[in-house]
């Protein structure tokens, strides 16, 4: 089953907020959150989480990267809950620390309010994004015991972003992937193709009944399945796109940049990514993929040198 909306899914797991900017509830006796969507939704995600637990608070808040879109409300949250603990990867924690990374989530969260009236959203927060203090630091694998017979394991999934990590439930058979597992048809890396196709290919290897990616999309039974092996081939189909527009406008980015927004973004219906960061993260992947064409000639060159 392919879901698109926000309320439960299964087995008191929610999406809350607003699916295309979720906020992901494990009710138990020690309620998670996943990730923190936008400022601007702060007070619908409230809302939601209060009408679920209260008078029970979120004991974590796991974080999957440290993109705007997926902490914006993290310190409203921390705010409403004190005790409520923010966990992330050892590399979001260093990139919370940076001044210029706090700037541009505050800026890409500002101009989200104007997004959310063309997504027809009433109930808008104006408060400015905060930065905050992660409290716990996740090892690679680490495990939370949530419940008698619930755990959380974090699994490290780089390649959008060096920071990117997946939870698994595994009693439930949950994952919460975000871009790690590509987002409804687009190829989600930015920093590393190469990581972030052997990430596909390690949450491929989990039994997932539930997929929670981060935009507009749950997957339940085989579907969930069938979505991370079509990421892995829409990966290919990606790179084979741009890596053409690349030779064919002789390693113009800007033109590249214009060409692959006009293939992908262009086409998408309302709600999507807002267009600034759309571009800034397609400037990435294509920088990103112009670097590995280059040092796949390096590489060719020395082999034919030796």
């Amino acid at each position: 089953m392919r879901i698109n909306r926000t309320g439960m899914v299964s087995n008191e797991f929610y999406v809350l907020g607003h699916a295309a900017a979720p906020v992901y509830l494990l009710n138990g006796p020690a309620p998670v959150l996943f990730d923190a969507g936008f400022t601007s939704l702060a007070r619908v995600y409230e809302r939601e989480i209060r009408k679920i637990l209260d008078p029970r608070s979120p004991v974590y808040l796991l974080l999957t990267h440290t993109h705007w879109d997926h902490i914006g409300s993290a310190a409203y949250f921390k705010s409403l809950w004190p005790n409520m603990r923010i966990a992330c990867s050892s590399q979001g924690q260093k990139i919370l620390t940076r001044p210029g990374a706090i700037e541009q989530i505050k800026a890409l969260n500002r101009e989200a309010i104007a997004v959310l009236k063309t997504w027809g959203v009433n109930e808008v927060f104006k408060g400015q994004f905060e930065s905050f203090n992660p409290d716990l630091v996740l090892d690679p694998g680490q495990r939370i015991k949530v419940g008698p017979n619930l755990s959380i394991q974090a699994i490290p999934t780089p390649g959008h972003t060096w920071d990117s990590s997946s939870y698994w439930v595994p009693e439930r058979k949950i994952l919460v992937a975000a871009e790690a597992a590509g987002c409804d048809g687009v190829c989600e890396f930015l920093v590393d193709y190469d990581a972030y196709r052997n990430s596909l290919e390690v949450i491929s290897r989990l039994d997932v009944e539930i997929l929670c990616t981060g935009h507009n999309l749950v997957l339940t039974g085989s579907d969930a399945r069938e979505y991370i092996r079509q990421s892995l081939d829409h990966g290919t189909e990606y790179v084979d796109m741009v890596e053409r527009f690349l030779r064919e406008e002789e390693g113009d980015i800007d033109r590249t940049i214009a060409r692959v927004k006009a293939a992908e973004w262009d086409l998408k219906p309302l709600p999507k990514q807002p267009e600034r960061a759309y571009i800034m993260n397609t400037k990435a992947r294509v920088n990103t993929l112009l670097e590995r064409m280059k040092k796949q000639v390096r590489l060719r060159n020395e082999e034919e040198i030796t």
